[in-house]
């Protein structure tokens, strides 16, 4: 009996299968997998539960804790969770440095990569105890006199501890410009007004809003080093920034490039126009001006030495007014709608300090908040409208790939 070969060829696997059969249970995750970045904040979460629950669980010990006020469960909760993000951060934000687009991160010298770090991990730590703090403190308010037993209440500070870890760890490893803006603005906001809260000095807005910086009003640390800790986030953020720009411009020279192939415009002397001339330098250097003089704010407060604090803070906002003013030219082909906004939201500044001074129709620090609002609201929208400008040339790129 013999066999026809034909029938062998048939029933023998393709070389092509047998590899895919061999390489397929061997795939690691990339270093950039979403899968592993989930799987590992939750092995954080369950590690900080733990921790938290044993250190509460101590402090707790001997004695009744309320929600909050007197070492009740809202301060060590949010002294648990605070501490939680301080040292989960560095462990999830190395993570970044593995994304493709990421890769400049390794390259900035050593001592701007630790820095960076440091106020990431300030940042979380205040928002996490924050959050906690001011939680507790309206939970106390509907549940009146409310106490806990040592287990009750560590159980909740282990459950503060928990999410702020994975929280944490999810923000770290997945951080881009779009996710620091919101984070500076939601730290901005939140601790000044953590500040205003628990000044010892209850006339504090009949002077200015740095009088919450001075030594009398009893915070002064936070309120300081929320700007410090700011300036420092918004230099970091002029390198997101920077990055996003210039791949948007790469995004618009490669599709000219395209075209130019398609329809023949390189040879007859078109050029890509405006579109993809455009200029980061300018934009970094404003943004990390900006930073720097809002440290610089922070650093010299207003009761050390009242000159140095005032230029630091009309260095920033003149900043900022070059800044919007010259985008359009720095940065052509952004949203239209966007321009319009920043000089409406610029000439709505203008006519804040007007109000205050020549007019007086308010006093100086709701001319500062208005102020501080229209910047910060500002720098979040220009982070969106780049974030989102970059997304439509990749989807825009990839259609064509694919159509290709």
């Amino acid at each position: 009996m013999t066999t026809d070969p034909r029938s062998a060829e048939a029933v023998e696997p393709a070389p092509e299968a047998e590899e895919i059969r061999e390489v397929r249970p061997s795939l690691p995750f990339p270093p950039t997998s979403a899968v592993r970045t989930e799987a590992r904040a939750v092995q954080m979460a369950g590690l900080a539960v733990v921790v938290s629950f044993v250190a509460a669980f101590i402090a707790f010990a001997g004695r009744r804790p309320s929600l909050s006020g007197d070492h009740g469960v809202g301060d060590v909760a949010g002294l648990v969770g605070g501490a939680v993000a301080v040292i989960v951060l560095p462990l999830a934000y190395r993570h970044t440095f593995d994304h493709p687009q990421h890769h400049w991160l390794v390259e900035r010298p050593a001592w701007r990569r630790y820095l960076g770090v440091l106020a990431l991990a300030v940042v979380h730590g205040a928002i996490a105890f924050m959050a906690a703090w001011a939680g507790f403190r309206i939970f106390q308010q509907a549940f009146g006199d409310l106490t806990f037993d040592p287990f009750a209440g560590a159980i909740e500070a282990a459950v503060v501890g928990g999410l702020s870890a994975y929280a944490t760890y999810q923000s770290g490893a997945r951080m881009n410009s779009y996710l620091l803006s919101n984070l500076l603005a939601t730290y901005l906001a939140a601790g000044v007004l953590t500040s205003m809260v628990t000044t010892k000095n209850p006339n504090w807005w009949e002077i200015n809003f740095s009088a919450l910086g001075a030594a009398n009003s009893g915070v002064a640390w936070t309120f300081n080093v929320t700007l410090v800790t700011g300036g420092i986030v918004i230099t970091m953020l002029a390198e997101y920034v920077t990055r996003d720009i210039q791949a948007l411009a790469a995004f618009r020279a490669d599709r000219f490039a395209s075209l130019s192939a398609d329809h023949g415009l390189a040879r007859r002397g078109r050029r890509p126009g405006r579109t993809t001339d455009v200029r980061t330098r300018p934009v970094f250097a404003c943004l990390v001006l900006m930073g720097l003089m809002l440290t610089g704010t922070g650093l010299v407060p207003v009761d050390v030495y009242m000159p140095g604090h005032n230029i630091f803070a009309t260095s920033m906002s003149g900043t900022f007014v070059v800044l919007v003013v010259g985008l359009p030219w720095w940065l052509p082909g952004v949203s239209r709608t966007f321009q319009v906004t920043g000089f409406v939201m610029l000439g709505g500044a203008v006519l804040a300090v007007v109000l205050w001074y020549p007019l007086g129709y308010y006093n100086m620090t709701a001319m500062e908040m208005f102020v501080a609002g229209v910047v910060l609201g500002w720098l979040v929208l220009l982070i969106r409208n780049l974030a989102a400008a970059v997304e439509d040339a990749r989807r825009t790129a990839l259609s064509e790939l694919l159509g290709s």
